[in-house]
């Protein structure tokens, strides 16, 4: 695996960096771009984890935010969460904000309503609102790694920035997490400013680090990334979302690593955020009353958030035994003490039921081991769903893989912070370890973070991705009697009856696209006076849409094209070649001019939607 492309050896980085924002904990790590750092085996990373208000150094800070009333940040991190807590408990929140796993809200895709967590003033009724926050968490994380990275004797200049974005998302979603970034203080420059996508980051990570088998052996292995043909699926189960892709290892390049995303993306809300909610709806509501459950968030936030940390060690930590059968078990009841202040709250009818529930000890609350395994499974079991609907999804588009067995199948490799969690790992093994070997890192929250920052240093280890949707942009076609609507009819200034509104094709939904193909689309303005064209890119999961405008089809971005030059001259003589690359983890359009010969690139607005 080399390091960066050295044809343009005077713009080439002398430190690369990235961000793993994520919806539970955000993180930084660098690398300096040296001969004896190109070797990913040996890369020296270097990760900041003094992070104020958090009991541990780790190299990730909490997804959280403290503003006041003009919407300054206050604090951030876990110095966010403690200080409005404090608040929150001595009743001196007018003016403040506080807002955690505010990512979810990015995306609106109908989620549930009560994540993220918001308190104060902060209202997360519209997705600019979303973005001037993440823009405010992105400028302090930014702040913090340019400040050590500067110590180290480097400028910001010289820094190749990489943030890591989810599978799922859409373009719009990733344009939007750009552009926050960008008002956040980073480059503007796609060349500087890099999105990882945040399942093959951590395939990277696997690749290079051992991981741990899942099969009880205590046995030790790695992604086999350099052998041809491959299987793999990485199943991402974070904060906020589960994010799954699936890839396989091709030898169709110069890199020692390529790697050909197989199946469409998929995941969903199903982040170990959602247990943690469970615990509080399910649990909390059940032995404290919704009522007082409601009292706790308005005016003791702080025992809460207690009650959430101690339910947060637990889950993870919980252990797991087996029936003859093998199907797994949570081992113990997980214990659960209540605050002062929230035992007092309670009735005497409750206190008595809680302090039989513990063997007569008061201020406990014992959840018995069935009970967490319902807590736990409300997220489990749609990940295993999405795991198997991803592998069918894979055949049905590429076929079995090579070979016989669980050798001859698909690796499944768990990383995110929720993989820790011995009763997911043992629910992986027993629904699909009798096909699939599968593999977990040993720290899997860092995953992500190590290997965008391996991305960040060669961007090129990507072959080819599949395509989400069918891709393409609205032109004018030549009218077609008995097939196209009088409706639609129009004549340009060549006098040529077209069909406006018409679907034109770039890329289909499920194409392997590679990385480094171009997709070119030749346009002509309708006016010799014209001196700009703007055109709309849309998709469909349709494989032939005919007009931009039929159900399943949307707009997602908008372009403009410069043609002022050619001004004056007939329209045949004035075409655009535009060169739409699918395949990179952001729509890329380079322009060409036939007439001048000068080409530049073009961003896709995606903004205004």
């Amino acid at each position: 695996m080399s390091g960066f492309d050295t044809s343009g050896a005077a713009g080439r980085p002398k430190v690369v960096a990235a961000v793993d924002f994520g919806t539970h904990g955000t993180g930084f790590a660098w690398s300096v771009v040296t001969p004896l750092n190109d070797d990913p085996q040996s890369r020296r990373i270097t990760f900041y984890s003094r992070f104020p208000e958090h009991r541990v150094d780790y190299p990730k800070n909490l997804t959280a935010l403290l503003v006041d009333a003009d919407g300054a940040t206050v604090a951030w991190g876990h110095k966010a969460r403690k200080q409005w807590s404090d608040a929150s408990d001595g009743g001196r929140t007018d003016g403040l904000g506080y807002a955690y796993a505010f990512k979810m809200a990015l995306k609106d895709d109908g989620g549930p309503a009560d994540m993220p967590t918001t308190g104060g003033i902060v209202d997360l009724g519209d997705r600019g609102r979303v973005r001037e926050l993440i823009t405010a968490y992105l400028r302090e994380i930014r702040e913090l790694a340019v400040a050590q990275i500067k110590d180290a004797g480097y400028t910001e200049r010289e820094i190749r920035w990489c943030i890591t974005v989810p599978a799922i998302w859409d373009d719009e979603d990733r344009a939007a997490m750009r552009r926050a970034a960008v008002d956040a203080g980073f480059p503007d420059d796609p060349e500087r400013l890099l999105p990882s996508i945040e399942p093959e980051a951590a395939a990277l990570y696997c690749y290079l680090r051992m991981a741990d088998l899942t099969d009880g052996t205590g046995m030790r292995d790695r992604l086999q990334l350099n052998v041809d043909g491959f299987r793999f699926m990485v199943v991402d189960c974070g904060g906020g979302t589960v994010d799954i892709t699936a890839y396989e290892t091709s030898s169709d390049a110069a890199e020692l690593i390529a790697l050909r995303e197989i199946g469409v993306a998929t995941g969903g809300r199903l982040g170990s955020e959602y247990v943690n909610q469970a615990f509080r709806e399910q649990a909390l509501g059940k032995w404290l009353g919704p009522e007082l459950l409601k009292r706790l968030e308005r005016e003791h936030s702080g025992d809460l958030l207690e009650l959430s940390e101690q339910w947060e060690r637990a889950k993870t930590t919980a252990e797991v035994e087996w029936d003859e059968d093998g199907t797994p078990h949570i081992m113990d009841t997980v214990r659960i003490d209540l605050p002062v202040t929230v035992w007092q709250l309670l009735d005497e009818g409750t206190r008595a039921r809680l302090a039989e529930e513990a063997g007569g000890r008061p201020q406990r609350l014992v959840l018995a081991p069935e009970e967490v395994e319902v807590l736990l499974d409300s997220v489990v079991e749609g990940i295993l769903d999405k795991v198997e609907e991803q592998l069918a999804a894979i055949r049905r588009t590429s076929g079995e893989a090579a070979g016989a067995g669980a050798t001859g199948s698909e690796t499944l490799v768990l990383v995110g912070g929720f993989a820790k969690s011995q009763w997911l790992r043992e629910r992986m093994h027993r629904h699909f370890g009798s096909r699939h070997r599968i593999l977990v890192p040993p720290d899997p929250a860092l995953a992500v973070l190590e290997g965008a920052t391996h991305f960040a240093y060669n961007p090129r280890v990507f072959l080819s991705r599949q395509a989400k949707y069918t891709y393409g942009f609205e032109t004018s076609k030549l009218f077609e009697e008995s097939v196209d609507s009088p409706m639609r009819m129009f004549r340009d200034d060549d006098g040529d009856i077209l069909c406006v509104g018409r679907f034109a094709v770039a890329v289909r939904r499920l194409d392997s696209v590679r990385v480094k193909d171009a997709f070119p689309f030749t346009i002509l303005p309708t006016r010799e006076d014209q001196t700009q064209i703007e055109l709309r890119v849309y998709r469909t999961v349709k494989a032939e849409p005919r007009y931009v405008d039929e159900d399943g089809c949307e707009e997602i971005g908008r372009l403009t094209v410069d043609i002022g030059e050619t001004v004056g001259r007939p329209l045949r003589e004035r075409p655009i070649r535009l060169l739409f690359y699918f395949g990179r983890s952001e729509i890329e359009v380079e322009a060409f001019d036939p007439a001048s010969g000068g080409s530049h690139k073009v961003r896709v607005d995606f903004d205004r939607m």
